[in-house]
């Protein structure tokens, strides 16, 4: 298998969502620093009132939520007018948001990153800005994970898996050899 990013045929926008700790970030950065996509980490525009909530190791308001994938959205719209392709990283706990990105954003992709618990825990504890263990555990309960028509990534074993796991969802060799499989 090749360690070379293939995303030939992915669409312009992929969104990376999941857990805190489950590596969405570094799956992104793995992307970007592999071809030419531009990363937001949506995390970078959290609005002071988010950061206090934070730090208060308490949830977010719905209100608060909405208005912040309103913000996202446009602001992935506004990065495709400057490039071809964007990465976007963000939790998207909620299943209402991810559909307002799809309803919102054209030709977007949303693959769920996971990792197991454990991994996550060392990942937070490791953290020195962001969400702490104790806030990622106390809104765990929320996350709606995704069914399982939505490509997911596990990233368990570093960058060669992530890698390979993307060029399985993309990559013109793949899809060419299931199509002739499928004739």
């Amino acid at each position: 298998m090749s360690h070379r990013l293939q995303l030939t045929h992915a669409p312009s926008v992929l969104f990376l969502f999941g857990l805190s700790g489950a590596g969405k970030s570094f799956v992104g950065d793995v992307i970007g620093d592999h071809d030419d996509w531009f990363v937001y980490h949506a995390d970078d525009d959290l609005t002071d009132e988010m950061l206090e909530v934070i730090r208060a190791n308490q949830p977010f308001t719905e209100e608060m939520r909405d208005n912040f994938f309103e913000r996202i959205s446009k602001k992935v719209n506004q990065f495709r007018s400057q490039y071809s392709r964007v990465v976007v990283t963000q939790g998207a706990y909620k299943k209402k948001h991810r559909d307002y990105l799809r309803q919102t954003i054209n030709d977007i992709e949303l693959i769920y990153v996971t990792a197991t618990d454990s991994l996550i825990h060392q990942r937070l504890e490791y953290r020195i800005n962001g969400i702490s263990n104790k806030s990622a555990e106390a809104i765990k309960h929320i996350f709606e994970v995704p069914d399982s028509s939505v490509k997911t990534i596990f990233n368990y074993e570093g960058k060669t898996s992530i890698i390979e796991q993307l060029n399985n969802f993309y990559s013109e060799e793949l899809i060419e050899s299931s199509e002739t499989i499928c004739e």
